[in-house]
């Protein structure tokens, strides 16, 4: 947006300066609204190109948000299938235990 800003504030100058100069040719004139018109394409150009590049990070944060919701989730079901897994054990070693008991 500073570079929008920029590039405004430019072709206000020139189009300032050109109007301010009693001497300028229609030639003159005809160079600098040349200018002033490649300067609001370049300016066109730059604020599609940040509105793509605000598009792409948009994306790229829902990506990673549903990137961490999906580890979130992945790590739930570690967690519980560890602790099943866990529970398991001490029924075997206690089922080892009755039978070396008997």
């Amino acid at each position: 947006m500073k570079a929008i800003a920029k590039w405004t504030t430019a072709a206000c100058a020139v189009a300032a300066l050109t109007t301010l100069s009693g001497c300028a040719s229609v030639q003159d004139m005809q160079a600098v609204q040349t200018d002033v018109m490649s300067l609001e394409s370049e300016l066109a150009a730059a604020h599609g190109a940040a509105r793509a590049a605000m598009e792409e990070a948009k994306a790229a944060a829902m990506a990673a948000n549903e990137a961490t919701m999906a580890a979130k989730a992945a790590m739930a079901a570690a967690e519980e299938a560890a602790a099943a897994g866990g529970a398991n054990a001490e029924k075997l070693d206690r089922m080892f235990e009755k039978m070396m008991m008997k």
